[in-house]
């Protein structure tokens, strides 16, 4: 009986934590204490697609309903100072950027972590800007796991909403 409820407990923390449930992925490599991942890419300009897991949004694929959000795009006037407000957006929500590049067609990428407060669960956050269009993509993956009851579309709901109200200023 004790056992069952200290199942319980754990699965309760996991799902306030906004965890998943899982071992590592093949996608992750431990060396010390930092963990590296294999998947940012861009593939064709565009950020790289989601597996067919519910852990993961995209803005690139509208064919993938359940994965998918609307892109941001902000105005040609602002385009120099978009990078630095996506980076100030990542940062302020508690983001970690481990790798930034320009990329072509006058395009940014630019991979941020988010780690998981309890559990230190790694999610990858991808954003592609899109200088030609003023088009802001986003991928957010957890990187092991099959859900993570929600926390990467609130991820990039909050980043969505932050940048929004920020870029009309």
């Amino acid at each position: 009986m004790k056992t069952l409820i200290l199942i319980v407990i754990l699965l309760h923390l996991l799902t306030l934590s906004g965890c998943s449930i899982a071992g590592p992925s093949s996608k992750q490599a431990v060396e010390g204490n930092s963990l590296l991942s294999n998947s940012s890419q861009i593939e064709q300009n565009k950020l790289a697609p989601c597996p067919d897991t519910p852990n993961c949004i995209n803005t690139e694929y509208p064919d993938k309903v359940n994965q998918y959000q609307s892109p941001l795009s902000f105005s040609e006037q602002k385009s120099e100072q978009i990078i630095a407000l996506v980076k100030k957006i990542i940062i302020n929500m508690g983001g970690e950027i481990i790798e930034q590049q320009h990329t072509v067609n006058n395009s940014y990428y630019l991979h941020a972590l988010f780690t998981s407060t309890i559990f230190r669960f790694v999610d990858d956050f991808e954003i592609r800007i899109d200088n030609i269009n003023h088009i802001v993509h986003i991928r957010s993956a957890s990187r092991t796991g099959y859900s993570d009851f929600g926390v990467n579309k609130r991820r990039v709901k909050t980043f969505s909403t932050q940048f929004t109200q920020s870029s009309k200023l």
